[in-house]
């Protein structure tokens, strides 16, 4: 079978996308340069410009290339037909927590957090739509869960953002001690962290997570509550 005319471009703009990924981790994004990238895949200075017209606008490439792979991923989970909010919920929160755990996504988040604020304040790098962009498909779905009657009527950006959190706390965690017990165990972080979420998101019709009661059964039952304390009195 013939190879593609482009197989050799593709390959190329790979070596040199995990050529700067190697560096920047290393050296620093602002303490590498082009021509180390083009040194470290073994072509010529110029050569890079092919790809890439810029330092910046390879380290942008390297973000979105994490970033298109993962909304794929999301995208899968949050299309199962199930309909168990907590079971979709906590695939969802494994597989973030899974690809936050890769070799390749630790050493870019590292980048980000050294050099990432410092080029987005000098206008080099636009953080906030980064990071927004990965948001935006949980907050649809979130839309999608309420529209389902999963969860109650809300804000569907502050419910996103309400679920995402936490994850990132454990991202941080995990870059800063990844021997403390909860990172050990993100699959039990993660059922702890969606049963919480739904005890406070979900409607009033569905479970507030595995093992506990439904608003509607916990209102059913106060009264009787109130009626022992009352007797317990007297």
């Amino acid at each position: 079978m013939a190879r593609p005319r482009n197989a050799d471009g593709q390959r190329t703009r790979q070596a040199i996308l995990d050529a700067a990924l190697d560096l920047f981790g290393d050296r620093g994004f602002f303490g590498t340069s082009l021509r180390d990238v083009a040194e470290r895949v073994g072509i010529r200075d110029s050569a890079i410009y092919n790809y890439f017209p810029s330092k910046e606008s390879l380290f942008e490439a390297l973000i979105a290339l994490d970033h298109d792979a993962r909304h794929e991923r999301v995208s899968a989970a949050l299309d199962d037909p199930s309909d168990d909010p907590c079971t979709v919920l906590e695939r969802l929160a494994g597989l973030i927590l899974d690809d936050f755990a890769t070799p390749r996504q630790q050493q870019l988040f590292r980048i980000l957090m050294s050099d990432g604020l410092r080029l987005a304040r000098a206008g080099r790098l636009n953080l906030v739509d980064r990071i927004g962009s990965g948001r935006a498909r949980i907050r649809d779905a979130m839309q999608a869960f309420i529209d389902r009657g999963w969860l109650r009527q809300a804000d569907p950006e502050i419910l996103a953002i309400s679920f995402a959190g936490p994850l990132l706390v454990w991202r941080h965690l995990l870059a800063h001690d990844p021997g403390l017990p909860m990172v050990r165990d993100p699959q039990r972080f993660v059922q702890q962290h969606v049963e919480q979420f739904l005890r406070g998101a979900a409607s009033a019709t569905q479970p507030a997570g595995r093992g506990a009661p439904t608003r509607t059964a916990r209102k059913r039952r106060a009264p009787k509550a109130r009626r022992r304390s009352v007797r317990t009195r007297t």
